[in-house]
């Protein structure tokens, strides 16, 4: 499966590989928030480092993941995006001003490890 999620204590880690339609997206966080090892409130990771479509979608499309974690900021306390490429870092701070607008605090690192340690209050906003 291209998008794809796994829980550890308070942290979720979704992770996007190859092509796959946006609504997997939606679908996968779902289907994390309703699994009964997920927490009330969860720190996710979004780790687009191996994603084939998120270079080549549209802004609107970017915005809208971005966004879609607004009505669950009370469950989300903090998201981080891992990036490797020069395009995923830049489209995940687009989204990230897009999902702190929403209430969501969100960072976006090229290091798993820093993202992990920001994700549990370890490193500084």
């Amino acid at each position: 499966m291209p998008v794809t999620y796994r829980i550890e204590g308070d942290i979720a880690e979704m992770s996007f590989e190859g092509a796959f339609p946006l609504e997997d997206v939606f679908a996968a966080f779902h289907r994390m928030l309703e699994d009964p090892a997920c927490p009330e409130q969860i720190r996710i990771l979004l780790d687009v480092r191996k994603s084939a479509t998120l270079a080549t979608r549209p802004t609107d499309e970017i915005i809208r993941v971005a966004e879609y974690v607004g009505p669950y900021k009370d469950r989300v306390l903090r998201c981080a995006v891992v990036a490797a490429a020069d395009v995923h870092y830049g489209l995940g701070r687009m989204g990230a001003v897009y999902s702190e607008a929403k209430g969501v605090m969100t960072r976006v690192f090229r290091d798993r490890a820093e993202a992990s340690a920001w994700l549990k209050g370890e490193s500084p906003d």
